[in-house]
């Protein structure tokens, strides 16, 4: 990506009439005072066909006698983890945590159970809410740390009785104090405790979603214990003041959409290309392709066909998406443009941004309005940001100070010190800021790749590029022996469609020519094919180690 600023420095201010938050319970009165007559939160069985719909009011009550009853269990400041899938019970359970003054320790579902024994017991947490399906795990914990447990599915008579329980109406929280430890993916190391307050995680809901246009209903389909889906996908609505509707179960998600009728999505890029890949396979099997082609090269030449207008001509097509969906924000990973612009061919329209863990999680957004797809967006309100080390071209260490930065790292002040200097937060991700404050990253501090000849490479980059071949899938760029090398897992898919008789040939070609249009220190010297799939965390982020 050619640099098209030396810029190393932004601030931006709130807005003038912006809510700040700075409690889960704070926010739930907000909403009841704002719209308390819409739909908070909606999800249905699939497998029962019942609907639950719950209202912001109703939904506070339930909050109020779950927190009462684990107060009258004796919990306070107790670490309190979470072991399920997504649930009403879940998302139940995590506010009530919180606001009966303990901490929700996340765990995540798909961990083997060597790693999930480990974040529990490194973040000492005594108390265990889980789902039946993930029952053995739980036991298992009870037996190797005599850990107290609790059932999802039994919450709603937690909360019944919470109700005959009196004492405990007046909890106060500190806004400043952990309230939840969040254990990171860990794609380069052992995942670390990320200690979060309700002030970094409220004032980042409220730093990053009082926009136009991120109002509107919307599904939730990422897993609940990723900052980025506990987050904002989560909870925007509580300020927007619109429903969401939450996914159980990612085998009924088209069901979902259909029935939800979102108008915004909030998901990561495998998301995106799913939902792309399905728009596209609708459009084939119902014999349109070639009509649906020729009405994207016409609009393509017009070049002034407005994404409304597109939404109209392709409404037959988008119906397969409830028919209101004319936004998605993609976050948690590089975007594919392909996907970017091939949802804007029918209107609707990608906002790409960019978070981590340790910022709770948005940095930075695109807004409609002038948006830059080859950025991560404008910087959220009330954020600073800085480019620490830049280079000649202004590439250098993002860095951020503003109340949605950690507390630090759970019992790691080694790694705390490495990660939180004066105020501001290292993130390891390199980058540099435009003229208008936006933001671009470039990969990550670690992994960059330094040759004996001073010169540095982003793996990352070259990543990004090579995502434009169809052939393939996933790669991974590394350095072995001062050459650029790659690992391929190839798209067999396409391969297998387009009846591609020597992908191996068509990929080194493509290959080829994009070294013919790189820095010679950038090219690509070495090219491995592999039959079996990258390993990825359980966020869907390549584990760059399974490819040396």
């Amino acid at each position: 990506m050619e640099n098209i600023t030396k810029k190393t420095y932004g601030s931006t201010a709130f807005p003038e009439g912006w809510v700040m938050i700075d409690t889960y319970r704070g926010l739930m009165e907000h909403r009841i005072k704002t719209k308390p007559d819409v739909a908070l939160f909606r999800c249905r069985d699939h497998f029962t066909d019942q609907e639950r719909v719950v209202m912001p009011a109703e939904f506070k009550d339930q909050v109020d006698a779950l927190s009462s009853w684990l107060a009258d269990k004796g919990y306070k400041r107790t670490h309190i983890a979470i072991l399920g899938e997504n649930s009403y019970q879940w998302v139940l359970t995590m506010f009530a945590v919180i606001c009966s003054d303990n901490i929700l320790v996340t765990l995540d579902k798909g961990l083997e159970y060597a790693t999930m024994d480990s974040i529990f017991g490194r973040s000492d947490s005594t108390v265990l809410f889980y789902s039946a399906e993930y029952e053995d795990k739980a036991k298992k914990l009870e037996e190797h740390f005599g850990s107290q447990l609790y059932k999802l599915e039994e919450v709603d008579d937690f909360v019944s009785a919470g109700r005959g329980i009196t004492g405990h109406e007046n909890i106060t929280t500190d806004p400043d104090a952990m309230a939840v430890l969040m254990y990171t993916s860990g794609t380069t190391g052992p995942a670390k405790g990320v200690m979060l307050s309700q002030r970094n995680i409220m004032g980042n809901l409220s730093m990053s979603v009082q926009r136009p246009d991120l109002v509107g209903d919307t599904i939730y389909l990422l897993p609940l214990n990723h900052i980025y889906g506990l987050g904002p996908a989560l909870l925007i609505h509580f300020l927007t003041g619109s429903t969401n509707t939450i996914n159980l179960n990612l085998r009924f998600m088209k069901k979902d959409i259909l029935e939800a009728k979102p108008e915004i999505l909030i998901v990561v890029p495998i998301f995106v290309e799913m939902l792309y890949a399905s728009l596209w396979k609708g459009i084939k099997a119902a014999g349109m392709e070639e009509k649906i082609q020729a009405v994207i090269a016409h609009n393509r030449k017009a070049g002034n066909v407005t994404p409304a207008a597109k939404r109209e001509m392709f409404k037959e097509v988008l119906a397969g998406f409830g028919g209101r969906l004319s936004r998605i924000v993609s976050g948690g990973a590089p975007l594919n443009m392909k996907h970017f612009d091939g949802f804007m061919d029918f209107g609707i329209e990608v906002m790409n941004g960019y978070g981590i863990t340790e910022g709770a999680p948005v940095l930075a957004v695109n807004p409609i309005a002038k948006n830059k797809p080859a950025s991560t967006g404008l910087m959220v309100a009330g954020e600073e940001i800085k480019i620490d080390s830049p280079d000649e071209n202004g590439d250098g260490e993002i860095c951020v100070k503003g109340p949605n930065v950690m507390l630090g790292y759970y019992k790691d002040e080694e790694e705390t010190a490495k990660t939180l200097k004066d105020g501001w937060l290292y993130t390891g991700d390199k980058g540099f800021l435009d003229e208008d404050n936006y933001v671009y990253v470039n990969g990550r501090i670690k992994n960059l790749i330094i040759l004996n000849n001073g010169e540095n490479v982003s793996p990352e980059e070259l990543e990004g590029m090579l995502c434009n071949c169809p052939a393939i899938f996933e790669s991974v760029v590394y350095e072995k022996d001062e050459k650029i090398c790659v690992q391929i897992f190839r798209n067999e898919e396409y391969i297998t469609s387009n009846n591609i008789e020597d992908p191996d040939t068509m990929i080194r070609n493509f290959i080829s020519d994009m070294n013919r249009e790189l820095a010679t220190y950038k090219r690509i010297n070495v090219v491995q094919f592999r039959d079996e799939p990258f390993e990825h965390t359980t966020s869907k982020k390549i584990k760059r180690s399974s490819a040396s």
